[in-house]
């Protein structure tokens, strides 16, 4: 079994190695060729890696001065795993971060089968009174 972990861990980084230099081949390496299904922030879904990379492709070549940094890897089992990183970058020529999760699911050969993010909303007025921490 921890040969297994330690193959799943080595797709996750790649992953984001492959995210972060807009490496599209090496990312398609690192996910299943049916079945893939990305869930983002706003309830959107994209389902297949052909249609998923392609969404990348167009997101990332609107975003100028893009820079991932990951806080933390947390691989839970050999399927599953989560990651906390900051996105950066330019509105209006200034850098602004984002901070998200992305909970990764693995199939039984490591590779990525469901993506799901979720931001964090820095700076954004709580939907309830009293809904912002001190």
């Amino acid at each position: 079994m921890a040969e297994v972990i330690a193959a799943a861990d080595n797709v996750i980084e790649r992953y984001l190695r492959c995210l972060s230099a807009n490496d599209w081949d090496g990312l398609a390496t690192t996910m299943v060729d049916k079945g893939l299904v990305r869930d983002g922030p706003f309830c959107d879904i994209v389902e297949g890696k052909q249609p998923y990379i392609a969404f990348l492709r167009d997101v990332f070549s609107r975003l100028p001065g893009y820079r991932l940094t990951v806080q933390r890897i947390s691989h839970v089992s050999e399927r599953l795993c989560y990651v906390e990183l900051t996105e950066t970058f330019e509105i209006n020529a200034v850098p602004t971060a984002y901070p998200e999760c992305i909970r990764f699911e693995r199939n039984n050969a490591g590779l990525i089968s469901r993506v799901s993010v979720y931001m964090k909303r820095p700076g954004d007025v709580p939907g309830v009174e009293g809904g912002r921490a001190l």
